[in-house]
């Protein structure tokens, strides 16, 4: 009898295991479609898709030293941007041929020894608090939980180490919002979200030589968008900020008492590269052809092509 009991249980154990396994892949579309519609969060529809091929640069800033892939990484209904983040930069790849993007939520390639095949991980507006733990993981029973837990402490503990042994982090817009409870998180992408405005903003290139400003020609540029506003860990002494908004061209949104609006920078984090803009929450974003030059030369750094091209030391 305690033979056939302990069979018996793990049995059970087995079933767990790979119900928890199951859960831990790519999203099914007619899930994901649901998703979306509960959330009330639309794809971008064909005329939006043709002016974002309108608009993507015909050539990429550098030229890649060997051919690149990308994992452009997020749960598409979370946030309204994310099927045109997801969009774009499919189209810039294929436009351009910087870079190969693998569009995916799937949690599993963002583990060590998937992850290391990607040249860079694209943070495509994550946003939530828990990215990487299931959305039921409260109703989970104690040992599903566990397992999740553990499964989630190795995909963070694989990108921290993805970066700092070289590779390169892309963050969009939300992408600073997401992970706040996972403090080497906001370190590596140099900032947490601490609020936000939402009008026509002037942007003033700070490092107008900068081959990712190269998209500004050395001017101001004027767009309508949602900009962040960052608390810690954000400090100028860990971040080149490359973009801020233009206080001299537009009112001080009064959110902050130094005035230090950071819109765009760059970091280095151990090896690695790290490239954020907080611009791109609205879908017009993805077909304003000024962002996506310098959203494609943002990735080109974080591969590492664009920044030894340009020889430069962040």
């Amino acid at each position: 009898m305690k033979n056939r009991s302990y069979i018996f249980l793990c049995f059970l154990v087995s079933v767990a295991s790979t119900r928890i396994a199951h859960a831990a892949g790519p999203t099914p579309p007619d899930v994901k479609a649901a998703k979306m519609k509960a959330k009330n969060i639309s794809a971008p529809t064909e005329k939006h898709i043709r002016l974002v091929k309108a608009s993507a640069p015909d050539k990429a800033p550098a030229k890649p030293a060997k051919p690149r892939k990308v994992l452009v990484w997020g749960h598409v209904w979370t946030h309204q941007p994310n099927p045109y983040a997801e969009k774009a930069l499919e189209i810039l790849a294929q436009k351009t041929g910087a870079f190969k993007a693998v569009i995916s939520d799937d949690p599993r390639l963002l583990l060590s020894d998937k992850l290391k095949q990607f040249d860079a991980l694209v943070m495509n507006n994550i946003h939530e608090r828990e990215p990487f733990l299931p959305d039921d993981f409260a109703r989970l029973k104690d040992e599903q939980k566990a397992a999740a837990q553990k499964f989630d402490k190795a995909i963070k503990q694989s990108i921290l180490e993805y970066v700092r042994s070289g590779k390169g982090v892309v963050g969009i817009h939300a992408a600073t919002a997401a992970c706040q409870s996972w403090p080497e998180y906001g370190d590596m992408m140099g900032a947490y979200y601490g609020g936000h405005i939402h009008q026509e903003v002037v942007i003033r290139p700070e490092d107008p030589k900068h081959p990712i400003n190269a998209c500004f020609g050395g001017k101001p540029f004027t767009i309508r968008d949602e900009i962040y506003i960052f608390r810690e860990p954000y400090s100028r002494k860990k971040v080149h900020v490359i973009a801020s908004l233009d206080l001299s061209r537009m009112e001080d949104p009064q959110k902050r008492p130094d005035k230090d609006y950071a819109v765009s920078w760059l970091r280095a984090y151990g090896k690695g590269r790290v490239f954020y803009t907080t611009l791109g929450h609205e879908p017009a974003t993805y077909w304003n052809p000024v962002f996506l030059q310098h959203l494609l030369a943002g990735v080109q750094f974080a591969i590492g092509d664009l920044y030894y091209a340009a020889k430069l030391d962040q």
